[in-house]
């Protein structure tokens, strides 16, 4: 297990305590989706399958990456509509390659995106590393390159989103990549990854209130017990543009630590502990 809290009994303490603080902001209920990478294992081994066990825990919608469905044809993309629409689970975005944003890449993924419900196309990797992190100018690049593609993305009654990763969040020659993507108005739906923001260094709530009406979603999953979670709430629920949450568990973050191999049900707990967490 990819330890974060010194015992479960910590966990538990600081668990408690943001759930107390951190009950309903708005009172609204807002979609709760899970982002594929959570259980990406099982999806590759058998989608209908994980599509099924996903909805029956009570997730409201799913997030398919482009590795997924980026394979399908066109008819296999509807078979997989019909699932969605029998198990009542939706899905609002999908996670994209830059692939995704030129060319006939664009075009079959808004078709296949169309075809699965979703209205959102986000770009989940800009130029280098954390090891090898790249220029501002590169950066600059990048975010030109998907403004290029956003009239496309626009004329088919779609949103161009960015999904952030640590990197984002470190300075590069004086200023932050997602500064740069952030004054890039052509993004206009930012997917929020609490966990790598704050592993990279940055203020999740800081940001949310620097984009006002631009945070689609938050991809919730902590970094050493770090996120203020009603903080997050408020702003992102009061301003922030929210339209739903996804729960992610990856790059070893996670909302709950659990022992094992067993992807569906960490899915299970995550969902369970989210919601008591949102209230």
């Amino acid at each position: 297990m990819n330890r974060q809290f010194t015992s479960r009994r910590e966990f538990a303490v600081l668990a408690a305590a943001s759930i107390a603080s951190a009950r309903a902001q708005t009172g609204k209920r807002f979609p709760i989706g899970l982002q594929q990478t959570a259980v990406g294992r099982n999806i590759q081994q058998d989608l209908p399958g994980t599509l099924r066990a996903v909805a029956g825990m009570g997730y409201d919608l799913i997030e398919f990456s482009a590795g997924t469905f980026m394979k399908w044809t066109p008819a296999e993309a509807k078979q997989v509509r019909v699932m969605l629409d029998d198990l009542k689970l939706g899905c609002r975005s999908t996670h994209n390659e830059i692939v995704s944003f030129s060319g006939d890449g664009l075009k079959k993924a808004i078709e296949l995106n169309h075809i699965v419900g979703s209205d959102t196309l986000v770009s989940v990797r800009g130029p280098g590393t954390a090891a090898a992190p790249a220029s501002a100018d590169a950066w600059k690049r990048f975010s030109d390159q998907l403004s290029q593609a956003a009239e496309a993305i626009r004329g088919a009654k779609m949103t161009l989103g960015f999904h952030n990763h640590e990197v984002e969040f470190r300075m590069v020659e004086g200023i932050r990549p997602m500064d740069i993507l952030a004054a890039n108005k052509d993004i206009t739906s930012f997917h929020l990854n609490i966990g790598l923001c704050l592993k990279g260094g940055g203020d999740p709530v800081a940001f949310i209130r620097k984009c006002p009406g631009r945070i689609q979603t938050l991809l919730c999953q902590d970094f050493q017990g770090k996120a203020r979670w009603k903080e997050l709430f408020a702003a992102v629920e009061g301003g922030g543009g929210l339209q739903f949450y996804l729960v992610q568990r990856t790059d070893g973050l996670f909302l709950v630590p659990q022992d094992g191999d067993d992807l569906l049900e960490f899915a299970r707990k995550d969902l369970e502990y989210f919601r008591n967490l949102r209230g």
